[in-house]
């Protein structure tokens, strides 16, 4: 009996984090993290030292984390069209 609950359980918690990390897919992008890089890097030389996928004024963007020599810069590609739209 305790290990058809067991199972049971198992699978239960299985369906949820299955279900949970559906819900947290990455947007589909039309341009790769590599084109946001060299679109970034045309902006703003340096050494990129991440790129993640975050919302900003309500669109998907590449952050591009770009070490210059007066620090670090954030440059936001849109994951659609490939155009720089703001830095910080």
């Amino acid at each position: 009996m305790k290990i058809t609950i067991g199972a049971g359980l198992l699978a239960l918690l299985l369906t949820a984090a299955v279900a949970s990390s559906q819900g947290q897919q990455q947007p589909a992008a039309k341009i790769t993290p590599a084109q946001a890089r060299k679109i970034a890097l045309e902006r703003i030389p340096g050494k990129v030292t991440d790129v993640t996928i975050e919302k900003k004024e309500g669109r998907n963007v590449y952050v591009v984390e770009i070490q210059t020599p007066n620090g670090e810069k954030d440059v936001f590609v849109d994951i659609e069209s490939g155009k720089i739209v703001g830095t910080d």
